[in-house]
């Protein structure tokens, strides 16, 4: 008896939907590693990480496969990888603000102890940047026209609770004349867009060729030292301004809690050479990032350092929650791209 063709088709349909449904769940035994990226497309961490898991790739003998979860300031990335299987199947990439200061500042479901460092492979050094034809030359000019124009001037940040967000708080916070509204974005390369689309009147970025070419304003340095590559931007310091620490703009690589010794030491010998390669190095030439390289052990006594020493900063400085963190009194970010 021949079928007809129609029937067929089903048949083997329904055949290899019934296999998958029998399928074990993605492992790292599979080959294949997921990696959530926290930020969106286009940022220092986004490169930096798709960088790294390339040459991560050459070591596991595994494909990465990549997710960007651009929500939360880094908080949306660190939730799904907690809620994941801790097999060493899924990895996630943070700045560790979202380690350090969004804990303490919203109601995270997770702490330092639900996850593991694997390692660190960047600092980032963010700088608030303005458009080529914005009519403020330099910081100076910058701070003249937002204490002319109260609650008026709009900052583009990477997601509320960022470093750079947390530097520019203490600043308005310290100063009650720097009324900054501040618009949250999934990145820095959104942030970018909307400043120059004329949405924002300032931004944070990482983007030193669109500095260097002229694309981009530098006003300020949003760290306690200048950048070499920026020696003529002044930073925080130069500005007599408070740096809020180094601890939380420093990249993560993390797994889950709980996950297998053998798997951790796998992954973390992988990445640590990815990291050390000339291939990922190159990647960071076009970003405020230094490598900042720790091994497991350094990850995680530098996490745990930077949550004892630093995660009361906004505490301290009385922009703990999200009211207090706009200094204009109002929530600039909730018609944007914000979390």
């Amino acid at each position: 008896m021949k079928w007809p063709r129609s029937l067929c088709r089903f048949a083997l349909v329904w055949l290899a939907l019934l296999l998958l449904s029998f399928a074990p769940h993605a492992s790292a035994a599979d080959g294949t590693v997921r990696l959530y990226v926290a930020f969106s497309p286009g940022g220092a961490l986004d490169v930096a990480a798709r960088a790294l898991a390339r040459e991560a790739e050459k070591e596991l003998e595994k494909n990465i496969f990549i997710q960007n979860v651009p929500s939360g300031g880094g908080m949306t990335g660190v939730t799904k990888l907690i809620e994941s299987r801790p097999d060493g199947s899924t990895l996630a990439a943070c700045v560790s603000n979202a380690l350090i200061f969004i804990p303490s500042r919203n109601d995270a479901p997770y702490g330092i102890q639900d996850v593991e460092p694997l390692l660190t492979f960047g600092q980032a050094s963010p700088v608030l940047v303005t458009r080529p034809d914005a009519p403020w030359k330099d910081m100076d000019a910058f701070l003249e026209a937002t204490r002319r124009q109260a609650g008026s001037m709009r900052i583009g940040v990477p997601g509320l609770g960022t470093p750079s967000h947390i530097a520019l708080a203490i600043m308005a916070a310290d100063d009650p004349s720097l009324k900054w509204r501040f618009v949250p974005f999934g990145g820095s390369g959104e942030a970018e867009a909307a400043l120059l689309g004329g949405h924002v009147d300032a931004a944070a970025s990482g983007a030193l060729p669109r500095m260097k070419n002229g694309q981009l304003r530098p006003m300020l340095t949003l760290a306690g030292a200048r950048l070499p590559s920026l020696p003529d931007v002044p930073s925080l310091s130069d500005k007599g301004l408070a740096d809020p620490g180094r601890g939380d703009s420093t990249f993560l690589l993390l797994a889950p809690a709980k996950t297998p010794e053998n798997a951790l030491d796998a992954l973390s010998r992988a990445f640590q050479k990815a990291a050390e390669s000339d291939a990922y190095r190159k990647a960071l030439e076009g970003f405020s990032v230094a490598p900042a390289l720790r091994n497991r052990q350094e990850a995680k006594d530098f996490l745990q350092r930077a949550w004892r020493e630093e995660g009361n900063i906004l505490k301290a400085a009385g922009i703990a929650d999200r009211s207090a963190a706009l200094p204009s009194g109002e929530n600039a970010g909730k018609n944007s791209h914000a979390e």
